[in-house]
């Protein structure tokens, strides 16, 4: 067979350049050249480029790329949000309306799958060159071990991605996982699915290595060994396993430095659009940068057109707790409605939290993860593993709560949660944490109506349909295989049950 040709350029660099094209942005480069596989990556200057390829596969694309249309499906299944005014009317996006996505024609949900693909494809044939190269090529020669870790951390990214959207990610004990990758395409040939058990080791096998050897920091552009940790974390999470993923959590949280900690507003995060300090925020693990004019689409999709924050969710957030006859607020007046806002061209709600239409500036991130979520993983990892609300579960809660501005009088209102809170409302108390803290950043609250409802045994006590009331059927909690694409590799990967 001939050997596969591995297109430098579709990496998002040329292989001849000079000096100054590094600098330039990864959307002005043109496919010039094509190299042999094994000769393409040789040197560290191409390992570097290969590396900011892989990094470019969460740029937005005209055609092919999963982002950002990956993060808003999860935010529609919800409810939280909906399609926007020029996109309601497809099938496909009435499907995630309705809880019933389309298999078969769903061009959105093919780029997506196809899309994470290509990214993890990328690191595997970075990984591969890399792995060939003597050290001693590299300055310093630390930098090799440090490639290699960031590949194998988005490479972990990328089949989370995947078994979240397209695997019974809840359940450890299904056979429905996702096609894992190792080893860069060299052939057409499809292979079946891992177990969704084999998909979450070989995670954490390349996690582990991301928080032995990836970078301190070398930007929040960038994976490094903080991300890698609290991304363990809540794959450990959606695992189940409790308690080493409120260890790891509590590790991070622990770990505070000038770069790694909560921003002390919580609108301190998204102000600066108008400027690439954005990028830099010390809540930010990792994050995909949008430049100047150049955009990577969330807002631009959050704008209306695309997709919009619905009524439920400011109603949901608005919402209160009884807890021992005081009266707790969701949300107070930093969240949601100091940066939520009706759209009065194209209804419901935009969000600065990303430039839109109605707001000034273009500098914006797709937030793989922030600080924020970590202490919220600690909070509920802690008290699932013990089964009682722990002090450590509590106050990662209420540290969360303070920075938005909750108050510690005992009174009713937007204040931090009692001691005397039970674990049953403690838990729903996270859950709507989160969703007032992360909305429209990656799905999160999504995800976590999804793991409540399994944890209750799927419709035995909380059910996502308490939530939305067209999302009564579990196995339409997941997106399908795309038809097109289990066609052209001859039906070998399975579909998911209901489809």
């Amino acid at each position: 067979m001939k050997k596969s040709i591995l297109y430098i350029a579709c990496l998002g660099v040329g292989i001849c350049l000079n000096s100054c094209q590094l600098t330039e942005d990864l959307d002005d480069y043109k496919p010039l050249y094509s190299l042999e596989a094994e000769t393409a990556i040789n040197t560290q200057e191409t390992a570097e480029l290969a590396l900011v390829g892989a990094y470019a596969a969460f740029r937005q694309k005209s055609s092919g790329g999963a982002f950002p249309e990956m993060f808003l499906i999860p935010d529609i299944f919800s409810g939280y949000s909906t399609s926007g005014s020029f996109y309601a009317s497809r099938p496909e996006d009435s499907g995630w309306v309705s809880n019933n996505p389309l298999a078969t024609g769903a061009s959105t949900t093919l780029k997506v799958y196809t899309g994470l693909y290509d990214l993890v494809n990328r690191t595997n044939w970075l990984i591969e060159a890399v792995e060939k190269l003597d050290e001693s090529i590299f300055e310093p020669a630390i930098r090799r071990s440090e490639i290699l870790a960031e590949a194998k951390t988005l490479r972990a990214l990328g089949h989370f991605y995947l078994l979240r959207n397209f695997g019974e990610f809840y359940d450890t004990a299904s056979e429905y996982g996702v096609n894992l990758r190792l080893e860069p395409v060299k052939s057409d040939q499809a292979f079946p699915r891992n177990t969704v058990m084999q998909t979450y080791e070989a995670i954490l096998s390349d996690l582990e290595i991301g928080i032995a050897e990836c970078p301190v920091l070398r930007s929040k552009k960038y994976v490094n060994q903080t991300f890698a940790k609290a991304l363990k974390s809540r794959v450990l999470l959606y695992m189940g396993e409790y308690g080493e993923a409120a260890d790891l959590a509590q590790e991070v949280v622990d770990n505070v430095t000038p770069d790694f900690m909560l921003e002390p507003a919580y609108t301190d995060i998204f102000d600066e659009h108008d400027s690439p300090a954005i990028f830099e925020s010390s809540e930010i693990l990792y994050g995909t940068p949008g430049e100047s004019d150049a955009g990577i689409g969330i807002g631009n999709f959050y704008s209306g057109f695309s997709a919009t924050i619905t009524q439920n969710y400011l109603d949901a957030v608005g919402e209160s707790i009884n807890v021992g006859g005081q009266q707790i607020d969701i949300d107070g007046t930093q969240r949601a409605e100091a940066i939520v806002f009706p759209n009065v061209s194209y209804g419901g709600f935009y969000s600065t939290k990303y430039t839109t239409y109605f707001t000034e500036g273009t500098y914006e991130m797709i937030y793989h993860m922030r600080m924020a979520e970590v202490y919220l993983i600690l909070a509920e990892a802690s008290a699932r593993a013990n089964n009682a609300v722990t002090p450590e579960a509590l106050n990662a809660l209420n540290a969360i709560r303070m920075r938005a501005g909750a108050t510690t009088t005992g009174g009713d209102g937007f204040e931090t949660y009692p001691a005397t809170i039970d674990l049953e409302q403690f838990l729903t108390a996270v859950r709507y944490e989160k969703l007032a803290e992360l909305h429209t950043e990656g799905g999160e609250p999504w995800y976590d109506l999804v793991r409540y409802d399994y944890i209750d045994g799927f419709n035995g006590g909380f059910k996502v349909s308490d939530v939305k009331p067209t999302a009564t059927d579990y196995h339409k909690f997941i997106l399908p295989i795309p038809t097109e694409s289990r066609d052209a590799g001859g039906n070998v990967v399975a579909q998911n049950p209901g489809y």
